[in-house]
């Protein structure tokens, strides 16, 4: 299949992606450069887009770049599957969209083990709830657990849990913010405004 490239919707003349999977930047060439983009554990691949004048920002992963701007969503199905189960094939044959029931379904199918871990998480580890603010401390919205807001935002859920749990993602250094956003567990908004109450 012949390589085609689009501009991505927000960044034009800043970024465009390839039904192959691949992503460009025209940031610093005018001619556009190919951005490596790896992960050495075979997770999602990821990259976080910049609009100076704008000020926007967007995390996203590179799939649903693809999917956007190649595959029809007619019935806005909210999460694109990777056919062949691998997560790094972003060519647009390997991708389509689909309910959150078919993915788990399909992933299920080409990893059984995935059970275990869910009944596990399920068991042993009860899901917090996010609550998303502004950089400027502003209430914007709250989610069931961090992989609904990851959904709903496109930040990945890791960094958001390492923002709310103000947990180190290296040595010495803690998130303060995870795609352009402040999270925090709801539980801890709660203590907080509870204490604050009392000192009044």
């Amino acid at each position: 299949m012949r390589e085609i490239w689009k501009t991505i919707e927000g960044f034009e003349g800043l970024y465009e992606i390839s039904n192959h999977g691949r992503l460009k930047s025209f940031k610093s060439n005018k001619e556009g450069y190919i951005l490596s983009n790896k992960n050495s554990k075979g997770d999602y691949l990821s990259v976080v887009l910049t609009n100076k004048e704008t000020k926007r920002k967007r995390y996203v992963r590179l799939h649903r770049l693809v999917a956007e701007a190649f595959i029809p969503n007619p019935r806005c199905l909210p999460q694109v599957n990777h056919k062949d189960g691998d997560k790094q094939n972003n060519h647009v044959d390997n991708l389509e969209w689909c309910t959150s029931k078919e993915n788990m379904k399909h992933a299920i199918n080409h990893n059984p083990n995935i059970l275990k871990g869910i009944n596990d998480y399920n068991k042993y580890v009860k899901p917090k709830r996010i609550q998303q603010f502004s950089l400027s401390g502003k209430f914007l919205a709250e989610y069931a657990n961090a992989v609904e807001a990851s959904q709903a935002t496109g930040v990945c859920a890791r960094n958001i849990l390492q923002v709310a749990g103000k947990e180190e993602y290296r040595p010495g250094l803690i998130r303060k913010q995870a795609g352009g956003f402040v999270w925090k567990f709801k539980e801890e908004v709660v203590r907080y405004v509870e204490g604050f109450s009392n000192r009044i």
